[in-house]
């Protein structure tokens, strides 16, 4: 029998970077899930790269000049061994249209739930309540 999908929002690449206080451990067990999985069972999309960029930055001061920032971040999703980034597609932009007003999400939120109903995701890897409204299971 195969795997669930499960769609990992980009907050819990930022917690795990960051080493967050309160949600720094549970993102910490889920990069290693994610790591002893099957490659196909865990997926983002490139989306989340891009966001887990901007926020370290923000936090750290640093800037996306920087390309030794920058190539670290991107390194250290890109080879989190399991984990598949799927590109975002034009389609998903005009589905989250629909998302926001069908969930009450943010856009950002509605690309993220677009791409994870586009690949079949039978669960959301979030902190985020929001998705609690959606098709999608929300695990945290």
């Amino acid at each position: 029998m195969a795997e669930e999908k499960r769609y990992v929002d980009v907050n819990i690449f930022v917690y795990w970077l960051a080493n967050h206080p309160k949600f720094g451990e549970t993102a910490c067990k889920w990069i290693k899930n994610i790591e002893s999985s099957p490659r196909g069972q865990y997926i983002t999309s490139s989306l989340s790269l891009y966001e887990t960029l901007v926020i370290i930055a923000g936090l750290t001061g640093k800037n996306l000049k920087d390309k030794t920032f920058t190539e670290e971040v991107i390194k250290a999703i890109t080879q989190i061994k399991g984990l598949i980034i799927e590109p975002l597609k034009p389609e998903d932009f005009t589905t989250a249209l629909d998302l926001m007003n069908d969930y009450r999400l943010d856009y950002e939120d509605s690309i993220h739930l677009a791409v994870a109903i586009r690949v079949g995701a039978q669960e959301m890897v979030s902190n985020d309540k929001d998705f609690e409204s959606t098709p999608i299971k929300r695990t945290v």
